[in-house]
């Protein structure tokens, strides 16, 4: 999988733990939370797909909510698991935002789908990984994701 190396690479020499806490990155982080937290309520299980190193996983964590993660890179998967905190509910497990059958149907009230837009080329892959937000994401529930086309996350 030539997308899986390229990324790989990418990832492992770059700063994504730190992207998110800078103060441009900040912006971004707080904004997202933002609407997120507009439709967060008690008990409500959140599923974060392309979690990077878990900066929303952890935060959502931190809150009180069950957090499910799942990401690609092994290095951010690392890093994820380098930033858990003693009593986070939160998981992590490698794997494909185009499929996540490791999930069942109707499982989450909100499903973060916000780094694996920047990464899935065609507009199939992109409305893959739309279904499978979907799938997993209760009847009622919300679905958040993000894309914006910057050459600095394009990787070839």
């Amino acid at each position: 999988m030539e997308t899986l190396k390229a990324l790989t690479e990418y990832y492992s020499n770059y700063d994504e733990d730190g992207r998110l806490r800078s103060k441009h990155g900040m912006v971004e982080f707080l904004t997202t939370m933002r609407y997120v937290q507009r439709y967060l309520k008690p008990g409500m299980r959140v599923l974060e797909i392309g979690a990077g190193t878990g900066r929303y996983s952890h935060e959502l964590a931190r809150m009180g909510y069950a957090v499910d993660a799942v990401e690609l890179v092994q290095h951010n998967i690392d890093v994820f698991r380098q930033n858990t905190r003693e009593g986070e509910s939160v998981t992590i497990r490698q794997g494909n935002a185009k499929e996540l059958s490791m999930f069942a149907d109707d499982t989450y009230d909100i499903t973060l789908l916000l780094g694996p837009m920047y990464h899935l080329y065609t507009v199939e892959e992109q409305k893959q990984a739309l279904r499978e937000a979907i799938r997993v994401t209760r009847k009622g529930g919300v679905i958040f994701t993000a894309y914006c086309g910057n050459d600095a996350t394009m990787v070839q």
